[in-house]
């Protein structure tokens, strides 16, 4: 946002990348027969695809969130505990329990903790509580809650098999990030919705489409709506088609987030995913340099950011440049909000009123701007 007199001055748009439905090892959409969809992709998945995506958060400075279905990373047939959460109910079985892949997988995604955030999505994706599949897992297709008991159960099952595969990381339990299986969610439930959930156990960072979200309430802005301190973002539109492989960069970026499904960044051939990545890297970048866009090394960051770029006014100051956090103050108690970036395109650095602390301020001669952290 800017003010007059200060056109030179930006909180610029972050941008986080969101990949849904990593994890599958079988592929193929079975929809047909009463199965998951899955990934849609035409091939066997391989511990290269993991690859893929840290390499893109390594080139570009950022960690992706991978969201991750599980139900095949289940070594020790968690699910047959589950019947509504697989398509063989409590005959569920599968392949890949013993396969070198998931030691060689898990591997990868804890050495590249850095360059990736592993989110929680889902076991299976879909709800076989009935006769047939219903989409879908946390959610039927209205965005009413599926049974929260029950739920309660997916998400303990969801973290044994994260610990199961040495996936758990700094967090005891479930990571804080969270996107529902097929944008099936709600808002405005309080403490007896998803959101109440979800806060119980320990996620707070949400993203899906507004535009698929069962709304019982207005959310606080256009894109953020926060509720017992989860702040859920919205996802927008305009993704590829979940089963393009090697989907094409886009040319801008309108949101905060890139949605993505796993194939758009693979190859039909594993052995080429870099030149999938290395056309997302170089698109990215470039977006990413723009005066009103930058690409968030992380997810609170990225939730941080938009919160001031929705509610943080810049305002005109004789001592440098202030800002009003009236806005922000407002806002219901969530996730911490209190760092963000700002970019200034003058060619001497920036000096700020009273009110906030530089952490540290970088001039990007690609961009032709000053890159300067900020701290309330």
């Amino acid at each position: 946002m800017t003010s007059s007199g200060l056109k030179d001055v930006v909180v610029p748009l972050p941008i986080q990348i969101v990949i849904d439905d990593v994890g599958w090892w079988t592929p193929t959409d079975g929809s047909a027969k009463d199965e998951p969809f899955r990934s849609g992709m035409p091939r066997a998945h391989v511990p290269a695809d993991y690859v893929a995506i840290a390499r893109l958060g390594n080139r570009l400075g950022m960690r992706p969130q991978a969201a991750m279905m599980l139900c095949d990373w289940d070594r020790d047939l968690l699910l047959r505990e589950l019947p509504e959460a697989t398509w063989m109910g409590r005959d569920w079985n599968h392949p890949w329990c013993e396969h070198p892949h998931l030691d060689e997988a898990a591997q990868i995604l804890n050495d590249e903790a850095d360059h990736l955030e592993i989110v929680v999505h889902g076991l299976a994706h879909e709800w076989w509580g009935g006769p047939t599949m219903e989409r879908a897992e946390w959610a039927n297709p209205e965005g009413v809650m599926r049974p929260r008991h029950l739920l309660e159960r997916h998400l303990e099952v969801y973290a044994a098999i994260l610990r199961r595969n040495g996936l758990a990381g700094e967090h005891e339990g479930l990571p804080p990030f969270f996107v529902p299986c097929a944008f099936r969610h709600s808002f405005g439930e309080g403490s007896d919705g998803i959101a109440g959930l979800l806060a119980q156990v320990g996620i707070s960072y949400v993203s899906t489409p507004f535009s698929s979200m069962r709304q019982l309430a207005t959310p606080q802005t256009d894109r953020i709506a926060i509720e017992c301190g989860v702040m859920t973002v919205d996802r927008g539109g305009g993704s590829p088609s979940w089963k393009h492989v090697a989907a094409s960069p886009p040319e801008a970026v309108d949101g905060p987030i890139i949605g993505l499904h796993w194939p758009n960044l693979l190859h039909q051939d594993p052995s080429r995913n870099d030149e999938v990545i290395d056309d997302w890297v170089a698109a990215l970048t470039r977006i990413g340099q723009a005066p009103d866009r930058w690409l968030a090394p992380d997810t609170p960051s990225a939730w941080s950011q938009l919160a001031h770029v929705e509610c943080t006014q810049i305002v005109q100051d004789g001592n440098g440049i202030g800002f009003d956090f009236t806005a922000l103050d407002a806002l219901p108690s969530t996730v911490a909000l209190g760092e963000f970036v700002v970019k200034t395109t003058q060619r001497s650095p920036p000096r700020f009123a009273a009110g906030v602390h530089v952490l540290d301020s970088t001039w990007n001669p690609g961009g032709h701007h000053w890159l300067t952290r900020l701290a309330r």
